[in-house]
């Protein structure tokens, strides 16, 4: 009898999860996914391995959790990932609502790259997703034309942990200027390309925010001089920094850098740097992975990086 009682259970669990399922997902969901296709032209067609000149192939299946751009969870059928890079039909830049995700409460991974998205409507932005996308953890937003003004929107998204902001229009300036910013759980933040000159307050906690747990920064192709390792000293759980490709020059001093205890890599190259001061200051001795091709060091280097117990390559 109480194995009787335990498949019967289990057969209710799966006649609830079936309930509201078409054609393999939620029903509420694939209508959403329809609501985007006016913006997101290529939402039901494959997009990988496309050989150049080629074009994308529309999907055969009606079951949008097999389609390459969307990814479901495979017991409930709620949308997980939407993959929805370069895939708009767009001609022109172009004002997202934000709110056409709204029915993915499950989402996870949101790419949006390289859809010539210049901003999103008024009232319509991602601060409207924080209120039901509490699963959501990863948003890529590079390669579009947003501006300063998407941070104070995107700081209400508390459950971020990666943040891809490459490639867009923050230039010459301090990129949180208009924002106060909630992104306690980030791990991982990227600015590349965008021209930012200074970071400010940003990761000072009493003026700025605390990035307690962030572990990954990308800031290359910036312009970025030495003054920026002050700026970066209460990252104290960071792994991963790249400064490449900025207007770093002459030589570093050691006691702001030597302040990031449990960086594992760090990436200068591209830059103008021509030693460390001290030279035997450098005190990372978690540092395993160090990148310093075309600058303009000279062997005395040597002597900086014997302090180094841990590294590895060079």
């Amino acid at each position: 009898m109480e194995m009787e009682l335990k498949w019967l259970a289990m057969v209710l669990v799966v006649l609830s999860l079936g309930a509201g399922l078409c054609d393999g997902c939620l029903e509420e969901e694939r209508f959403a996914l329809f609501q985007l296709k006016p913006f997101f032209e290529f939402i039901d067609y494959k997009f990988q391995d496309l050989d150049y000149g080629s074009r994308p192939e529309k999907e055969s299946s009606s079951n949008c959790c097999e389609w390459e751009r969307v990814e479901c969870n495979p017991i409930s059928g709620r949308v997980t990932h939407l993959f929805l890079n370069y895939s708009s039909n767009m001609k022109r830049d172009w004002y997202l609502n934000a709110s056409l995700f709204l029915p993915f409460e499950k989402l996870q991974n949101l790419s949006l790259s390289g859809n010539f998205i210049t901003g999103c409507i008024a009232n319509q932005g991602f601060e409207r997703l924080s209120s039901k996308l509490d699963k959501l953890e990863n948003l890529d937003l590079s390669d579009n034309h947003f501006n300063n003004s998407i941070l104070a929107s995107l700081s209400e998204l508390s459950s971020l942990k990666s943040l891809n902001l490459a490639k867009k229009e923050f230039t010459r300036s301090n990129p949180t200027n208009e924002s106060n910013n909630n992104w306690m759980n980030l791990k991982e933040l990227y600015l590349e390309g965008n021209e930012i000159k200074s970071l400010g307050s940003l990761f000072h906690e009493k003026e700025g925010m605390k990035f307690n747990k962030l572990e990954v920064l990308s800031l290359s192709w910036n312009l970025f001089n030495n003054s920026v390792f002050s700026s970066l000293v209460e990252l104290s759980n960071l792994k991963l920094l790249d400064l490449s490709f900025n207007k770093l020059k002459g030589a570093i001093y050691t006691k702001d850098l030597n302040a990031l205890r449990n960086l594992e890599e760090l990436i200068l190259s591209g830059n103008e740097v021509n030693g460390f001061i001290p030279s035997q200051g450098l005190r990372l001795m978690n540092l395993k992975h160090l990148v310093l091709s075309g600058n303009g060091f000279n062997n005395s280097i040597l002597s900086s990086l014997a302090t180094l117990p841990n590294l590895k390559t060079l």
